[in-house]
């Protein structure tokens, strides 16, 4: 089955009105973008982005001819010009069309991170046999590679490691091969916990390693963990304070991503006083590590 896509560029005021157009004239998909360069925006970010213009896609049945709906949509907007690009999509795989563009890269002193269809670059280097499957987490976006790095210059001897909201179990392996004795991997998503069960298997650390839902994580009498991962989103990481400081013993550190850089402070501010902070950033985005 093909598809025919439709592209419109309008101002931010158009675009619910556009898309309620849209779904009427029965698109399978519709998503929005910043079509200008006035902001960056992250997608998965909770809130309302301020974009000024906006570019909407909608995805239709390639059977439904779209002249007399891209006419309506323009009989609408007599005040202004709506440009519209049309083109055709053949169906296909495209998480496996997305994962052929994932190949081995280097992210630190002697980690890789290689994809199970690749051979390794270095095969005597600390590789991370990995396929996230639908799981977010491949260490090529800036967060995961910034912690990536830090992972690769730690030596984490006898430390037990809990990475929150873990993906595909990427950074709880990489946790294990510098020398963590143990890591548990926490996400609300049961794609990416079986994808976490599936890595550690890849890369032999079954023994060392297990992932839950939150609720199934174990309850402790006292903070477990000597290093608690946090690759998620800022508004996500100040929500969690507490559940994340629950696990935490006194002297451990706490590696938060998934920030942009104009809202360190306010995370910082949230964690208070009892941390001191490093900062690091790539791409607009922090890695904040935090000692207890």
């Amino acid at each position: 089955m093909s598809w025919s896509q439709a592209t419109f560029v309008v101002d931010a005021s158009r675009v619910e009105p556009l898309s309620q157009l849209l779904e009427a004239f029965l698109a399978a998909s519709i998503t929005t973008e910043n079509a200008g360069d006035d902001e960056f925006y992250e997608v998965a970010f909770p809130g309302t982005p301020d974009w000024e213009k906006v570019r909407v896609t909608a995805l239709f049945d390639e059977r439904i001819d779209l002249d007399p709906i891209i006419d309506f949509i323009n009989a609408q907007h007599t005040d202004q010009e709506v440009p519209v690009q049309v083109s055709r999509l053949v169906d296909q795989d495209w998480e496996r069309v997305w994962l052929k563009s994932f190949t081995p890269i280097e992210v630190g002193t002697n980690l890789w991170v290689c994809p199970t269809w690749c051979e390794p670059e270095e095969p005597n280097a600390r590789n991370i046999r990995l396929d996230p499957g639908l799981a977010f987490g491949t260490g090529t976006h800036a967060t995961t590679y910034m912690c990536l790095k830090w992972l690769a210059e730690q030596n984490l001897d006898q430390q037990r490691v809990l990475d929150y909201g873990s993906g595909s179990g990427i950074l709880a392996i990489a946790a294990l091969l510098s020398g963590a004795i143990y890591a548990d991997a926490v996400d609300i998503d049961p794609l990416a916990v079986n994808a976490c069960a599936e890595n550690a298997e890849r890369n032999h650390v079954t023994d060392k390693m297990s992932s839950y839902l939150p609720n199934q994580l174990p309850e402790h009498s006292e903070p477990t963990y000597d290093l608690v991962i946090a690759n998620i989103l800022a508004e996500v990481i100040i929500e969690l304070r507490d559940i994340l400081l629950l696990h935490l013993k006194p002297g451990g550190t706490l590696l938060m991503t998934g920030i942009l850089d104009s809202q360190a402070e306010r995370v910082m501010q949230h964690y208070g006083d009892e941390f001191t902070f490093q900062k690091t950033i790539k791409d607009q985005w922090v890695l904040l590590t935090a000692t207890r």
